[in-house]
């Protein structure tokens, strides 16, 4: 029996496995070393609507970093990116055991720092995921877990087993995928 082709990207488009993005560079390495901070903007821009391409994303991205993306991508240098393209987002810094996100968040970029090192993640609110009972709103995370097609937790779920430091810096869109 065949087994099926893996990719880097979900089935509506959205890349979810960096370890399997090793034809884009980023910088000096490939993006699979350290490419999450394009992919976290490439995943956020495509939810917003937007058709960008992988390379010019990455290659945008790689002017605005230090030491040519050898250290990856930082957080205030991704969120000037992102209101380049006409996202203007707050960061908010959220402890995990309290990481509620304010009313009406529809999506944004998690900075945080799990077991392998630091990494970005983009989330987005779906009216087709139902919030927990206690009324807690649940998200989708991209690249979240590598490979994981649906990965679909509260913000606070999702940072209590992912983040190995007590906090994270979490850019929110307010918006419904129109620029505000």
């Amino acid at each position: 029996m065949e087994q099926p082709v893996k990719t880097p990207y979900s089935k509506d488009g959205y890349i979810i496995d960096q370890a399997r993005v090793t034809n884009i560079r980023y910088g000096a390495l490939t993006s699979d070393i350290n490419g999450c901070g394009w992919i976290a903007e490439y995943n956020f821009l495509k939810r917003m609507g937007l058709d960008v391409d992988e390379q010019t994303l990455a290659d945008e991205l790689i002017r605005h970093t230090l030491l040519r993306g050898l250290a990856g991508t930082d957080t205030f240098r991704l969120r000037r990116h992102l209101r380049r393209h006409g996202y203007r987002m707050p960061i908010k810094i959220r402890f995990n055991k309290k990481a509620r996100l304010p009313e009406g968040t529809s999506a944004g970029v998690i900075w945080y720092c799990h077991k392998d090192g630091f990494h970005f993640v983009t989330f987005y609110a779906d009216e087709s995921i139902p919030p927990q009972e206690d009324g807690e709103a649940r998200f989708r995370f991209l690249n979240g877990l590598a490979g994981k097609e649906n990965h679909l937790d509260t913000m606070r779920g999702f940072l209590t087993k992912n983040n190995v430091i007590p906090f994270a810096l979490i850019m929110v869109w307010p918006g419904d995928g129109a620029k505000q």
